[in-house]
């Protein structure tokens, strides 16, 4: 049966580089995994992506060798048992802000003794390359779950999140945190970048005392890199549509940059 390359490293102390996938192409997946990312969250929470798109990405990116984790649009059980039954290796769930409301996730995603989750002989099974009885017994051990803190109340519940069997970490959404500490703004004042650090410092601390990995969705390598260098394992950077974007504008401002050093051509007839 196929591991999960990504939980075993969050085990061993390793970090696993992601980004979030948007757009749903198959050739964008391929460029993703060619560039060398261990894992990618398709993300059905802030996109129109159906769950016909999410099935062809999934398997895209098994065929191209990253590991696929979902974001679910919420943390019920429908959504949940769907993305599991696509043969996501790991799912992503938002806006977690307490150990009450982590524990039904965690009910949801696993099978019993551990949980409810439903079983039915659906493709997932075929994702770890299994038969239906060993993906079964070793689902639990192998699928990843990732809780989102994205609030004040999640991060005053981090500790109590974390210290729960079967949250294998917690991953910082910023741009939600900082609204939600600060209202919406795209750029922090000193104090507020201050007390933003102090939060995440906070669910840090949690994930170390119950040794649960932690992560952050990056904005920049940078950011990314900061944070890693903080102690946490689990980083995505920036997004599909971002990372084009960034490379698109990157581009045709070197082009016209260029354009004054350039001697005056034109061809005959012009």
């Amino acid at each position: 049966m196929r591991k999960n390359p990504v939980k075993a490293a969050l085990r061993q102390g390793k970090i696993a580089w992601g980004t979030w996938l948007t757009i749903p192409e198959e050739r964008v997946v391929w460029v993703i995994a060619e560039a060398g990312f261990d894992w990618v969250t398709i993300d059905m929470e802030h996109t129109p992506l159906d769950w016909r798109e999410v099935d062809r990405l999934v398997g895209s990116a098994l065929n191209s060798g990253i590991t696929p984790l979902i974001r679910v649009p919420a943390g019920d059980p429908v959504p949940i048992k769907r993305a599991l039954d696509l043969g996501a290796y790991g799912l992503v769930v938002p806006m977690v802000e307490s150990a009450g409301q982590a524990q039904q996730i965690i009910s949801a995603s696993h099978y019993p003794p551990h949980g409810c989750r439903s079983a039915a002989a659906a493709s997932h099974f075929r994702r770890f390359q299994a038969t239906l009885d060993e993906y079964l017994s070793a689902a639990n051990e192998e699928i990843m779950l990732v809780l989102q803190i994205e609030s004040p109340a999640g991060i005053e519940a981090a500790s109590a999140i974390a210290a729960l069997p079967g949250c294998d970490a917690l991953l910082i959404g910023p741009l939600d945190l900082a609204c939600r500490l600060f209202g919406p703004a795209q750029r922090l004042t000193n104090e507020q970048k201050k007390r933003f650090e102090e939060a995440v410092q906070r669910v840090i601390a949690a994930g170390r005392e119950h040794a649960c990995a932690t992560g952050f969705h990056a904005r920049s390598v940078e950011e990314a890199l900061h944070w890693a260098s903080q102690g946490m394992q689990l980083l995505a950077v920036s997004s599909d549509l971002n990372l084009l974007a960034t490379q698109v504008k990157t581009t045709v401002n070197q082009l016209k940059s260029a354009l004054g050093s350039l001697p005056d051509h034109h061809p005959e007839g012009f």
